[in-house]
């Protein structure tokens, strides 16, 4: 619902599975308006709205750096790492939601990629870390920063009154 909620205010998602969680929220969003000029009504609670992101709900996997929207198991990245493409849910702990055409990210995410970045940056800092692991370290700092980015830019057009 809240992911819902951020759409409608213009807080579009990151990731390489945003574009496809924004189609599907817009069909929710015109299922919703459809039925408003259709049966024009107060609602007292979110019902309708819950019926109609039902099938949305059951494919979500909530992590702590992001969302799965685990639609289609062969276009999830975890399971072709594993070798597992008949699995029936995403293996979390491989997630690669920075490359993996489900995933998502919204600015409740953001806190871990930013401190994941600082984290590294204090490795690559120090003297004691060697020279080669400083330079393996580099580009899993950048990828940190660049969903940050993306997941201010997302957010920034919301607040900009862009969508």
């Amino acid at each position: 619902m809240q992911a819902f909620r951020d759409l409608q205010a213009g807080i579009i998602p990151a990731g390489p599975g945003a574009r496809g969680l924004v189609e599907a929220f817009s069909h929710v969003d015109a299922a919703l308006k459809d039925a408003a000029r259709a049966d024009p009504k107060v609602l007292h609670d979110d019902r309708h709205l819950e019926n109609l992101l039902r099938k949305q709900a059951k494919t979500l996997h909530v992590g702590s750096a992001n969302y799965c929207w685990f639609r289609d198991p062969s276009k999830a990245l975890c399971l072709r790492m594993a070798g597992t493409p008949q699995a029936t849910k995403p293996l979390v702990g491989m997630c690669d939601s920075a490359r993996c055409p489900q995933a998502t990210h919204h600015p409740c995410h953001r806190p871990v990629w930013a401190g994941q970045a600082q984290s590294i940056d204090v490795f690559i800092t120090s003297p004691r870390i060697a020279k080669g692991e400083k330079q393996r370290l580099v580009p899993e700092r950048d990828r940190a920063l660049r969903v940050v980015a993306e997941i201010d830019t997302a957010t920034g057009a919301a607040i900009r009154g862009g969508h």
